[in-house]
């Protein structure tokens, strides 16, 4: 219980910022480009961002307790390159619904595909940092027809998350403890600023930071619960069928204090061929926020070469 608790802690602490309750979704739109899709019992905020004449579209799952704020700086620079973006809260972070111990809960790549095919019947370039890469090669695993290549950045596979966290979700003492106290180191601006100071690396861009556009979902009742209960749904990687994948881009901070080389071994010996892996010298863990022009540029480059 001791590994299980230590794990949870860590992933509040480090993996991002903003979250989860299933009733608590709000009905006003946060952003001028936002939009609601509702399935299941689930009512997921995501907004577009189109450009003038598409090469491509994008759809952009965030980070453990991040929200599409985090996608706005590298978002920014596709669009004006010609790749439209289409930014997604998961189920329990940003704006989106959250879960309770009474929701029928689905499968995330379940819920992403709906909105995938909901908004065009055609493959989706699709990206994910941090857990979202995990949520991101789950869904291509089990929907390879509406993926044309994986967009990674800061993650690695996720090897046995699931089995980790189904103790405290199956707990309701731990759930109900651990969940006020995620909702509550959220809302605090000196804290926030704290462990963006450990995500970015980069002190005088935590300084500027908008602090709000972290705390405010975390204002939404139930958000620590339901990120607990998040943990609990996403699927190990397949590594086989990873390496069966059209090419990948991966990419990753040399300053990433959040997910260690150690742990992105498995993913990168299953990377398919013609897979580009770069390292971002002096980036952190979220590095497309910082250093959003050199992730831009990788990025595009990887998207010429694979139209």
């Amino acid at each position: 219980m001791k590994k299980i608790l230590s794990v949870i802690l860590c992933a509040v602490m480090l993996f991002g910022l903003c979250a989860p309750a299933l009733a608590a979704a709000p009905q006003e739109l946060p952003y001028a480009d936002s939009a609601f899709f509702d399935y299941g019992e689930y009512r997921l905020h995501y907004r577009v961002k189109e450009a003038s004449s598409p090469k491509g579209q994008i759809m952009m799952l965030h980070g453990f307790a991040e929200s599409t704020y985090s996608w706005e700086n590298l978002s920014a620079i596709l669009v004006e390159n010609g790749y439209t973006c289409v930014l997604v809260d998961l189920p329990d972070f940003g704006f989106s619904s959250r879960e309770t111990k009474e929701t029928v809960r689905l499968p995330r790549e379940d819920i992403v595909h709906a909105l995938m095919t909901a908004l065009s019947d055609e493959p989706w370039y699709l990206a994910g940092h941090s857990m979202g890469g995990y949520v991101a090669l789950s869904v291509a695993q089990v929907y390879p027809e509406s993926v044309k290549n994986l967009l990674l950045y800061g993650t690695s596979g996720n090897d046995g998350v699931p089995a980790q966290t189904s103790g405290i979700t199956s707990n309701d003492f731990l759930a109900s403890v651990m969940g006020p106290m995620m909702e509550l180191m959220g809302k605090n601006p000196l804290l926030v600023r704290l462990l963006l100071a450990v995500a970015i690396q980069d002190l005088d861009y935590v300084m500027h930071y908008d602090v709000e556009a972290i705390i405010a979902p975390f204002r939404i009742k139930g958000t620590g619960t339901g990120a607990i209960y998040n943990f609990s749904m996403l699927n190990n990687t397949d590594y086989e069928a990873v390496s069966r994948m059209r090419p990948i881009l991966f990419m990753n901070g040399d300053k990433d204090k959040v997910i260690s080389d150690a742990a992105r071994v498995n993913l990168r010996a299953a990377l398919p061929e013609g897979s580009v892996d770069h390292v971002v010298a002096g980036g952190g863990h979220m590095f497309i926020e910082n250093l959003a022009a050199e992730a831009a540029a990788v990025t595009l480059s990887f998207l010429a070469a694979n139209p």
